[in-house]
């Protein structure tokens, strides 16, 4: 079964060049039962070339239009067949069409046109040695063109084959390309000084994601955390995650304000992005000094905040917009006391937009239940542990949209 789904979806998946020249290969091989079919009738006798043609374009016809048309309704499959089979109904009933001043326009079925009809093999056969040479003779060219038709497929089919596989192996390549240069962005999972610990975890839905984290040691007393989402998945948000990763630790070096920082990233991301593509962002910068977290975040969920003191937790969110979608947007940014046991969780919208089989939302709700469940464990093991919750609740193992999460604690 797992074939039959690869081979159906590289069929759907085929570009139009590609699926013509497929299409090609089948009309040639299934071609070929057009005179097979008339070889094996029990009748002798020599037909017009005319019915074999048009027994040999339906067969094959049928078989280059299902794979033509047929990719996306199943209704379509019907007509096709039924259009084919009435083209070879009709031809081998014959139609002749008449017209006279008395009876008008009409059609008659006929049966199949013969040069020269002869007795069946039920019946004894007396064949003039014209006859069977000129028998022998047609029978034999059926033959010679059902097996040109079937080399002909069979070459037209191995060069489709081919192709597709070398533009497959290619893009293959080129997508690994992306992945490894992805992986090689995220920074290390974990990090830890002597006032603070960070682990993230981020699970892609494809080959190359489209979400990032970042955490960055600006000083021994300061340190930024950072986490964003490219609109969609696959190579185009995976190159836009890697340039937006390369415009934000740019902008660090001059400029550590969560407001500025994201005001100017923004610029940026409008310049080089397409007009469709935008990025969610969220920016922590942590001052063990000063014991605050100075916080924007860019149409990216809230973070989450547990006071240990307070026992309570709080959604950090800014109202500003995605970066990409306006050339010029004031940023706003915001910021919040801290002190020893506080955390923080940072995630993408991947988490709390997961589905179950009803249709209900993983939710900010259930993510902060996980927290709570959790507080005792490290943050890589409540980093796993939320990603293993979110599999369980859609019931699949395989994502739907790119997960990522970071936790922060003091």
């Amino acid at each position: 079964m797992a074939r039959t789904s690869k081979a159906v979806n590289i069929w759907r998946e085929m570009k139009p060049p590609a699926l013509r020249r497929l299409a090609l290969a089948v009309f040639f091989v299934f071609g070929t039962l057009g005179p097979l079919l008339i070889l094996m009738q029990s009748e002798l006798k020599l037909l017009s070339w005319s019915f074999v043609i048009i027994e040999t374009v339906a067969t094959g016809g049928m078989a280059s239009s299902i794979i033509l048309f047929a990719r996306k309704r199943w209704w379509i499959t019907i007509l096709i067949v039924a259009f084919w089979t009435g083209i070879m109904l009709l031809n081998s009933g014959g139609a002749s069409f008449q017209f006279d001043d008395d009876a008008g326009f009409r059609v008659r079925l006929q049966g199949p046109q013969s040069v020269q009809p002869l007795k069946t093999i039920t019946q004894p056969l007396t064949l003039s040695p014209q006859a069977l040479d000129a028998l022998y003779t047609q029978r034999g060219a059926i033959g010679v063109m059902a097996i040109a038709l079937l080399a002909l497929g069979y070459a037209t089919f191995i060069q489709v084959i081919r192709k597709e596989v070398q533009q497959r192996a290619r893009l293959e390549t080129e997508v690994k390309i992306a992945r490894d240069i992805q992986q090689s962005l995220i920074p290390c999972t974990t990090f830890e000084n002597s006032w603070c610990k960070v682990a993230g975890m981020m699970s892609s839905a494809t080959e190359v994601g489209g979400d990032y984290f970042d955490i960055i040691p600006l000083s021994d007393h300061q340190l930024v955390v950072a986490i964003a989402d490219v609109a969609g998945h696959g190579v185009g948000s995976g190159i836009l995650s890697a340039m937006t990763k390369s415009a934000f630790r740019s902008q660090l070096m001059h400029e550590t304000s969560p407001a500025k920082v994201l005001e100017n990233l923004n610029q940026t991301i409008y310049q080089v992005s397409e007009r469709h593509m935008f990025v969610t962002f969220a920016y922590l910068l942590l001052d063990e000094r000063t014991h605050t977290a100075a916080y924007a975040t860019a149409g990216h969920p809230p973070l989450v905040f547990r006071s240990n003191a307070e026992q309570r937790y709080l959604r950090l969110r800014t109202s500003n917009p995605a970066l990409g979608l306006q050339q010029t947007s004031q940023f706003m940014e915001a910021g919040v006391s801290v002190s020893s046991g506080d955390s923080f969780l940072l995630y993408t919208d991947g988490i709390i937009e997961a589905v179950n089989t009803k249709g209900e939302e993983f939710g900010i709700d259930r993510l902060q239940d996980q927290i709570a469940q959790q507080q005792n464990c490290t943050g890589s093991d409540l980093c796993s542990r939320i990603v293993d919750s979110v599999r369980h609740y859609t019931g699949s193992d395989a994502l739907k949209d790119d997960v990522t999460v970071v936790c922060v604690k003091l």
